[in-house]
């Protein structure tokens, strides 16, 4: 009887040593299988430096009525300029230029940074604010309000389409504004704040003349208008 109860003694704690060592695999492979999940994640997926997420800023470029007012989207640069050191980076569909690698020196205590806006289109666009030096932090988002400038007026001489003599009097006119050429074909037009826009129509008229009509004219390009006027036929 003594016999018997050695063995199972003995089968019991051979079960107990099988169950621990089971239990002992078990968290090995699970530990394994983190492990190369870890290795899969730091291999595939690139890792950000620290430095990396701090030095970065993005600016919002919009009208004058405010942040949702996005006058340009994937059109133009804005650039950061600090003494010699400058940066740049394109406008995406939101209106936003993001900049991740900008050099220490920007963020400063001192440092005022200039922030500017660049349209390869040549148009007249410019910050609404009078100062354009900023002071910038680490991952800040800076808002940059801008105008299209040069749609105040409009300028020219107006001619004659036969004899290409400067032509006096001629009423030129846009949306109703107007104003006359002087004894040089010459004209300058005014436009009221309220009327301006990117494309007018201009209209131009005298007496023993055909009306002149053009839509879409750019005004804000800020280049002389040329204006020339067909004599209307004699009738014998």
């Amino acid at each position: 009887m003594c016999y018997g109860v050695f063995v199972f003694i003995y089968n019991g704690n051979r079960e107990i040593k099988n169950m621990k060592k089971s239990k002992v695999l078990k968290y090995i492979g699970l530990i394994g299988s983190l492990a190369s999940i870890i290795g899969l994640l730091v291999y595939f997926l690139p890792l950000t430096k620290p430095e990396d997420k701090i030095n970065q800023l993005t600016v919002l470029v919009h009208g004058e009525k405010g942040k949702d007012d996005l006058i340009l989207t994937n059109r133009g640069k804005v650039k950061l300029i600090y003494g010699d050191a400058n940066v740049e980076e394109v406008i995406n569909s939101k209106g936003e230029a993001t900049f991740k690698q900008i050099p220490e020196i920007f963020f400063h205590k001192k440092s005022r940074v200039e922030i500017i806006f660049l349209d390869p289109k040549g148009e007249p666009y410019k910050s609404l604010n009078t100062d354009s030096l900023y002071k910038i932090n680490r991952g800040e988002y800076v808002s940059l309000p801008i105008k299209l400038y040069g749609l105040n007026q409009i300028k020219g001489i107006v001619k004659d389409f036969q004899t290409g003599n400067p032509v006096s009097n001629v009423r030129i006119s846009i949306l109703g504004t107007e104003t006359y050429s002087n004894k040089f074909g010459e004209y300058l037009l005014n436009i009221p704040i309220e009327l301006q826009q990117k494309f007018q129509t201009v209209r131009a008229y005298k007496k023993g003349y055909n009306l002149f009509e053009l839509n879409d004219v750019p005004i804000q390009t800020n280049i002389e208008f040329p204006i020339s006027l067909k004599p209307k036929k004699t009738k014998f």
